[in-house]
């Protein structure tokens, strides 16, 4: 019987280029070569494994999002946003933004603020506002120019899953950067 977190895996890579309303126990059972009991055994039921699958892919940035960045220099920042955004855009990245979408617009549907698709862009101006703050910006100011950074690289990751352009969305996502630093040299956050 397959571990938990290797199953999980082979689910997630499965789903890239599926729907999340397409899951089930058969399913899923049939793709995967393994009896339904594993996921019932593992998970017990389609609410929870859906659940599981959607804290495995949004936990897909949670190395980059360890990464303390305060002691960065700006160029190693940059450095570190850079590799972020390959990752996203790469088609594998598009993939699991692709299903973190889908997963967050059914949290919505379902009233549920606080599922962890809903939360999981939160996690950017968390990790990127302590940059500014240990370079005498305000916490207010550092807040409002990370929450900025982080939308503007989100609605261009948006946009490279909808349309596949990567080029035009990195366009759009090296400015936003650019701004984000020179909010720490005093420039213009937005």
């Amino acid at each position: 019987m397959p571990r938990k977190p290797e199953l999980l895996g082979q689910i997630v890579e499965h789903l890239r280029g599926r729907s999340l309303a397409t899951v089930s126990f058969r399913t899923l059972a049939d793709a995967l070569g393994v009896s339904t009991y594993v996921f019932v055994y593992h998970f017990g039921n389609r609410a929870e494994l859906v659940a599981e699958i959607v804290r495995a892919i949004v936990a897909r940035e949670d190395d980059v999002l360890a990464v303390d960045v305060r002691p960065l220099a700006p160029e190693a920042l940059e450095a570190h946003l850079l590799r972020a955004w390959a990752t996203a855009v790469g088609g594998r990245g598009r993939d699991l933004l692709r299903l973190e979408l889908e997963a967050a617009l059914l949290e919505v549907v379902a009233g549920d603020e606080q599922g962890p698709a809903r939360r999981a862009p939160e996690r950017w101006p968390a990790h990127l506002a302590p940059w500014l703050t240990v370079r005498g910006v305000a916490a207010a100011d550092a807040e409002q120019a990370a929450r900025q950074l982080a939308a503007v690289l989100r609605a261009a990751q948006l946009d490279v899953v909808l349309t596949g352009d990567v080029e035009r969305a990195s366009g759009l996502a090296a400015p936003a950067r650019a701004r984000f630093v020179a909010v720490a040299r005093g420039g213009r956050g937005g």
